[in-house]
């Protein structure tokens, strides 16, 4: 074999080194100005109907996933570069596949400035989707039953603020559906389902209180429910009623976890708290007044009453 002189060698190796580094510029800029179609790729029969039944079918692929700046679309191209066509070495990235606000607000802009009326609700987006993004609500919109992580909104969510700091009105947010067809959807139609006295525990509490009052609850779970806001304040009341039924929705852990001791009171508490009493006297008085504790023991201490006692003997 023929020596192959440090040149020759150097140019191989500049070879091997500009050829891939050419090749991936190459597909990163195509991919960038080319904008390919994504169905070669998103081709699953489920994808596609769901696609085209949907109301944005006829909006192309790029207006919503990739942007207009040129730093946009070079991301684009690496991505599609590196995620679809190397995927491992681009590796896994669901927040590439998301739709920022500004690319829907182009095409709905009119949603910020007025009430929107759709399906028969009424929202003012301004109000209640401050904190929000749009695919927070609607994100079922472009792939419809093919979307693989569904978030769409539903009247739990809503109730959050509007049983604190809104009206929980009907008619405010609903027109020309039925009660009973509102709670069909999200959370409330498993909450409301068929299985409701098993399942109904699994939604929100605080929101109860916009369509039931305590005497609905209070059949099966005894005083106290549904729990408003700022129920946790006044809890201690409801707790040592003699209707409560904590138990039936609440761990012993429930209590005790927050209280620092076991909750409620066993029977045998009275005897043996001046232990914990001595040890952490704040943990009694987040519960108890200080009358709680002396209307007690200085009975025992002056029988009658301190105050009885020492009026008695001052007018000897």
């Amino acid at each position: 074999m023929k020596h192959v002189s440090p040149a020759t060698r150097r140019a191989i190796l500049w070879v091997l080194a500009v050829v891939p580094l050419a090749l991936v510029l190459g597909s990163v800029v195509y991919n960038a100005t080319a904008l390919p179609g994504c169905v070669s790729c998103h081709d699953e029969v489920n994808f596609v109907a769901g696609t085209e039944a949907s109301a944005h079918t006829e909006v192309t692929c790029a207006s919503c996933h990739v942007g207009t700046t040129v730093a946009d679309r070079l991301a684009f191209g690496m991505r599609e570069s590196f995620h679809m066509a190397l995927p491992l070495i681009g590796g896994e990235g669901r927040d590439w596949s998301a739709v920022p606000d500004a690319r829907c607000l182009a095409c709905h802009e009119k949603v910020e400035q007025q009430v929107v009326s759709a399906n028969g609700l009424r929202i003012s987006h301004t109000d209640c989707a401050v904190e929000s993004e749009c695919s927070d609500c609607h994100s079922t919109t472009a792939h419809g039953d093919a979307t693989s992580w569904v978030r769409v909104y539903d009247m739990e969510t809503c109730l959050e603020c509007h049983v604190s700091k809104a009206s929980t009105e009907c008619n405010l947010c609903h027109e020309g559906r039925l009660p009973a067809n509102r709670v069909k959807s999200g959370v409330f139609a498993i909450t409301h389902g068929p299985e409701w006295e098993k399942t109904h525990g699994m939604g929100a509490a605080t929101t109860c209180t916009a369509c039931h009052t305590a005497a609905n609850c209070e059949k099966c779970h005894g005083a106290g429910l549904p729990h408003a806001v700022g129920f946790v304040k006044k809890h201690a009341e409801v707790a040592t009623s003699t209707t409560a039924r904590c138990q039936t929705c609440h761990e012993p852990a429930f209590c005790s976890d927050c209280h620092g001791l076991e909750m409620p009171h066993p029977t045998t508490f009275t005897r043996n708290h001046a232990e914990p009493a001595e040890t952490n006297a704040n943990l009694c008085k987040r519960c108890h007044a200080e009358p709680d504790c002396s209307g007690c023991h200085e009975t025992h201490v002056h029988p009658g009453g301190a105050i009885g006692t020492l009026g008695s003997g001052g007018g000897q």
